[in-house]
């Protein structure tokens, strides 16, 4: 039996994962939003679900609603249109409300989800964001989100980006790239020089 024969035999033998895509974006650590082609929630995980202000068997007031439910009325229309008409989902900065009225800001990321070549909806991935910080060298305010504190105090750990990346769930490469945008953020070229200069602020 040739090796491909034999790795084709230990594949139809193995075991299929139990793991249910639910069990899996449950575990990711972010907010997960699943929409259809109309903007419809089709899937909300426990995270969004807390974030929005909702019990875990509140899923259903969101579950069918379209996506401008949640969205504060000046981003509303303009986030349709992008969904209408992107060929990308891009990072952003969105308000969102809860429950109770109340505004949240959050940082989202996502992508397109396509079924034989063809667009069938979205799946966006989201961060509570943190309280503004002013930039030291202009100061001016800007959002870390969650994930950036996650990951500036995993760095300040000693942890690898490749170390980071596994206990976020995130591709190394986007740990590297926020890595980067910190330090052109804060002014240094060490990572251990953004580490103290983010301990000096009292993030880590």
């Amino acid at each position: 039996m040739s090796t491909r024969e034999q790795h084709n035999d230990i594949d139809a033998r193995a075991e299929p994962p139990k793991m249910k895509y639910q069990d899996f974006l449950e575990g990711l650590g972010a907010a997960i939003f699943a929409v259809d082609l109309q903007g419809r929630f089709i899937f909300v995980n426990a995270q969004a679900l807390q974030i929005l202000g909702y019990r875990e068997d509140e899923a259903n007031e969101l579950v069918g609603q379209h996506f401008s439910k949640i969205l504060a009325a000046e981003q509303s229309q303009i986030a349709q249109d992008l969904f209408r008409s992107a060929t990308e989902v891009k990072p952003s900065i969105l308000e969102v409300l809860r429950k109770d009225g109340s505004p949240v800001k959050l940082e989202v990321n996502g992508a397109w989800v396509r079924q034989h070549g063809r667009r069938v909806g979205a799946l966006a991935m989201a961060w509570e964001t943190a309280a503004g910080l002013a930039k030291p060298d202009a100061g001016q305010a800007r959002e870390l989100s969650k994930l950036d504190l996650t990951i500036l105090q995993l760095l300040a750990g000693g942890l690898s980006n490749r170390e980071i990346a596994q206990r976020v769930y995130l591709s190394t490469h986007t740990i590297k790239d926020r890595v980067e945008k910190m330090m052109r953020y804060f002014n240094v070229t060490r990572r251990t020089e953004l580490a103290a200069k983010a301990a000096r602020q009292g993030l880590v």
